[in-house]
């Protein structure tokens, strides 16, 4: 493609978080929806309508024929993530894989393995990690502005968990630890990578009657320090503005006070100076940044986002599956 031509993008899994990223993406320079699937047609057609994309297709594999597109968005269930992103890549299609990555860690080496095996791109969409405080705040922990990160602490919730939603449901892949400890793990890991080597895990979590973690805490150590993090759904709740987290080094400390999800305001000590406050222009395109950083990738011919790069990914998976199994006794699913 022309590095000035415009990155055309597919969905399939057209539901709520599908459509909030269509609206993000129609209003992204230099990316466009071109096409959607679903299993159900009449699904995807009334998405199209509702987004004005072009196409509609009633199975996956048409969306994975698809000459037209040159990057697939998966945002069906992550049940089903290892499924499709498999299909989506035995057809030649660069991928987005909306979080979590996959149901495990395996799954995940096997996604990441194929697509490198094809020489395709594919990202996990964390898109926290692409956002630009968090990128601005982890270029000053790089650069020794704290000194060696010591203790993290994140927040998260409650977040909104109706009980008859995907969320609830094993057999979709319902887990908090999955759906929102991946957040904290993620930026962990953007941040303060010493803190995740080899560390000790400790987790622990309510289960509801169906055997669904609805909450979790999760603890990690090692020789530099420790990391903790706790949440839960809570039905009817939605408290994303509250999520929060703090990263302690030797010489500093800094502290997301608004949003853990998209940060857009943070409190910054560094080596004994004043206390910083440190912003980003707010923006209610929270997906664009992961969009954009995508875009980049294949004008540029890379196969995996320096932002988002594939080792994150994957040893993020591997703490979660070692998180389930102590909080359900076993890896997912």
């Amino acid at each position: 493609m022309a590095p000035s031509s415009d990155i055309r993008w597919g969905i399939i899994g057209p539901g709520w978080i599908a459509g909030l990223f269509a609206e993000d993406l129609a209003r992204t320079p230099g990316s466009k929806c071109v096409a959607v699937a679903s299993r159900d047609l009449g699904r995807a057609q009334s998405f199209a309508e509702k987004h004005g994309i072009a196409r509609a297709h009633g199975d996956y594999a048409a969306m994975a024929a698809d000459p037209e597109v040159d990057i697939v968005y998966i945002a069906t269930p992550h049940s089903h993530h290892h499924q499709h992103a498999r299909l989506m890549l035995e057809g030649g299609k660069p991928l987005m894989v909306e979080k979590p990555f996959a149901m495990n860690a395996a799954e995940a080496a096997d996604i990441i393995a194929l697509a490198n095996q094809r020489g395709l791109f594919v990202m996990d969409a964390m898109w926290t990690l692409c956002n630009p405080l968090f990128r601005r705040l982890a270029g000053r922990v790089q650069a020794g502005d704290i000194g060696t990160p010591r203790a993290f602490a994140a927040s998260i919730g409650p977040m909104g968990g109706p009980k008859n939603s995907r969320v609830s449901d094993p057999e979709l892949g319902g887990s908090f630890t999955l759906e929102c400890m991946v957040y904290p793990m993620n930026i962990l890991a953007g941040l303060a990578p010493n803190l995740l080597a080899d560390p000790k895990v400790t987790a622990s979590g309510r289960l509801t009657e169906r055997g669904v973690d609805s909450a979790s805490a999760i603890h990690l150590s090692n020789i530099d320090g420790h990391a903790v993090m706790s949440g839960g759904f809570v039905p009817g709740a939605d408290g994303a503005d509250i999520s929060t987290f703090r990263l302690v080094g030797d010489e500093g400390w800094l502290a997301v006070t608004d949003n853990l999800f998209n940060p857009g305001r943070a409190l910054f000590s560094s080596r004994g100076g004043e206390l910083e406050e440190l912003a980003e222009p707010a923006s209610e395109q929270r997906y664009r940044w992961e969009i954009e950083e995508a875009a980049n990738c294949l004008r540029h011919g890379r196969k995996a986002s320096t932002l988002v790069p594939h080792e994150l990914t994957l040893s993020v998976m591997k703490l979660l599956d070692q998180s389930l199994i102590q909080t359900r006794g076993r890896i997912l699913p």
